[in-house]
This record gives structure tokens, C-alpha cells and sequence, in this order.
């Protein structure tokens, strides 16, 4: 077992998850990442993992308990390199409960296979999937997308303070629960997605700086969540046509241009300018000017030179004013 600080995690037998998912059946996928496939699966597990059972009738014998698990079969199968990027995860997870990152269960290290077991989340969508929805994120009202912007930055400065590595933050890697609230998961992977998005969507949340350096920091994740921070104003993904028809760099430059002239209100996301006219208290209504000036003017320092963005502390607590300043008009 490994072990961290106050966690314990069980491994998990290959031949349980291969039968959980018909080995690996396409049908069971929950997402393609480029370094390891995700899916659901329904495990139990009989031996010391407490997370999976429950006692039986007589409060004495444990009986088998299903639940709902994703699983990261990494693609690299059990090489050198996986096991260390894998390892460096667990690691990192097992250090602490943190509410803000999705629970890691356990994991398989086991022949040609290196697989970690998650939590599984009911609504089985993360942010991209919500942003490219017609109703899911749009909904949300501008007080729940800033505790959403807070929860993610959270997450961050958590990873942050676990390693001095760049993390990957991009809404793929953002899952939401049944409440719509935000976790860090599959960091250190990027999701694919389809043929004509994968470049692009890849490249939107990619530090321009990096083609110069050749180094991928955690500045790098700060320009990351910058572009996520626009996302959520905007309601729209990075890549989305609207926003590469006018730049072929996505969302980020646009903002930049759009923060600069003043213009940011054209980017807000239509839902959050309408009033909910039988709830004058209801946070329907989108951000007042001091919410929308905060929000909008840490989001644009985070797409900065990397010199000049703001460490995740700073975004939290300019967040966390723009909330504020918000919830104040009530």
C-alpha cells in the first residue's frame, strides 16, 4: 500500500478493473488524453479498502458495495517514465484530502499496467463539456461562477504548493459535480479532442512564452487559468468558432484587446445580463462594474508576460474582492 500522510490507498487487482470494464471496452470510455484513456467502471473490492465497503446485516461481515469509479489507464503501460509521472501524482494526492482536486481511491500497478482509480462525479462532465453546451453553463449565475473561478484557483495554489511543476489547467481537466462545483482532475495530461480541435484546443491554454523558453512552469499554469477565467465570463470555450474566426490564437488574445479598449462587457455571456424580474435578490443578474473591473483585470494580468503575472495567491484574493463586491449590491 501506499502511503501518505494521513491517507491510505488500496491497490486494486488488474483482473477486477479489466472485468469492471469488459476490458476496456470503448464503451466504458469516459475521455481520450494524450498520454492515457479514462473510464467508468462499477468495482467492489473485498479486502481492506473501507472507501468500498459496507458491513452486512449483522454489523459484523462485510458485503461487497459497487460504486462508481473513473479509471486512468495510462498509455505508456509500465515503463519507467509512467511509473514516475504516475508515482509523482499519487504522491502528491495522498499528501492530504483536498476538496478542491478529485479524490484519488487507489491504483494498479500490476504487469504491463499502470492505472489510478478516481472518484466518479454523477454529472460526468468537466467545464469544456458544460461550455459547449447549449443550457449547462449558462445557467450558472455570476455569484456561482466566481465560487466556481475560486474553487479551481484553490486547486491550484494547491498544486502549487505540491510541486514547482506546470499542471496543465485547462477547462478539460475542470470536473464538475451535480452542484456545478469545480475540481482539478487528469492534471499533468491534455484532453484530445476531435480531428479539426486538437491543435487548437491544446495550443488556446499554452503559454505564449513557451516557444521561446522551452519551459513550462507554474507561471505557465497562471496564463492557463487566465484563459479558464475568460471562459467562464464569456461562457464559451477558448477555441470556440465564434472566437477563431476573429483570432486564430483563440479567446486570450481577445480578451487582452478587448480589456485594453475598454470593451470588455461585448465578452459576457448573454445569460448573465438578464434580470430575473421575481427575485430582485436573486444573483442572476450579471457582475456590477467594481465585480466586473476586478474580475476582469486579474484575469488580463494572467495573461501577462510571465514575469509580470500574479502568483495564485493574488488571483485568490482578487477574486475573492470581485465576490465581494458582487454579493455587496444585494
Amino acid at each position: 500500500m501506499l502511503q501518505g500522510e494521513t491517507i491510505i490507498l488500496p491497490r486494486f487487482r488488474l483482473s477486477d478493473i479489466k472485468s469492471a470494464t469488459n476490458d476496456f471496452d470503448e464503451t466504458y470510455r469516459l475521455g481520450l488524453y494524450t498520454n492515457g484513456t479514462v473510464y467508468k467502471a462499477e468495482l467492489d473490492h473485498s479486502g481492506n479498502n473501507d472507501l468500498l465497503l459496507t458491513k452486512g446485516k449483522n454489523n459484523s461481515e462485510p458485503c461487497k458495495k459497487h460504486r462508481s469509479v473513473a479509471i486512468k489507464r495510462f498509455t505508456g503501460g509500465n515503463t519507467m517514465q509512467v511509473r514516475q509521472e504516475s508515482f509523482a501524482e499519487l504522491e502528491m494526492l495522498t499528501s492530504y484530502k483536498q476538496s478542491e482536486l478529485v479524490s484519488l481511491l487507489g491504483f494498479c500497478d500490476e504487469g504491463a499496467e499502470m492505472i489510478l482509480v478516481y472518484d466518479y462525479y454523477p454529472s460526468n462532465k468537466n467545464l469544456g463539456d458544460y461550455l459547449q453546451s447549449d443550457h449547462s453553463v449558462h445557467n450558472l449565475t455570476w455569484t456561482h461562477r466566481l465560487h466556481m473561478c475560486l474553487e479551481i484557483a484553490r486547486g491550484v495554489k494547491y498544486l502549487h504548493t505540491k510541486t514547482a511543476k506546470h499542471s496543465n489547467i485547462n477547462s478539460s481537466n475542470i470536473i464538475l459535480d451535480k452542484y456545478c462545483h469545480a475540481k482539478l482532475a487528469y492534471f499533468g495530461i491534455s484532453k484530445l479532442h476531435s480531428a479539426n480541435q486538437e491543435v487548437v484546443g491544446t495550443k488556446v491554454y499554452e503559454d505564449p512564452e513557451y516557444k521561446t523558453t522551452g519551459k513550462l512552469e507554474t507561471k505557465s499554469d497562471i496564463y492557463s487559468f487566465g484563459v479558464v477565467l475568460f471562459e467562464i465570463l464569456c461562457g464559451k470555450l477558448a477555441y470556440d468558432p465564434v472566437h477563431i474566426k476573429v483570432n486564430d490564437k483563440g479567446l486570450a488574445p481577445i480578451a487582452r484587446q478587448c480589456f485594453k479598449d475598454g470593451t470588455i462587457e461585448r465578452l459576457i455571456d448573454p445569460k448573465l445580463k438578464e434580470e430575473n424580474d421575481q427575485d430582485n435578490f436573486s444573483s442572476v443578474r450579471g457582475p456590477n462594474q467594481d465585480s466586473l473591473e476586478t474580475f476582469s483585470k486579474i484575469a488580463y494580468q494572467c495573461l501577462g508576460e510571465a514575469a509580470k503575472r500574479p502568483s495564485i495567491e493574488i488571483v485568490i484574493k482578487e477574486l475573492e474582492r470581485a465576490l465581494d463586491f458582487h454579493v455587496s449590491q444585494y
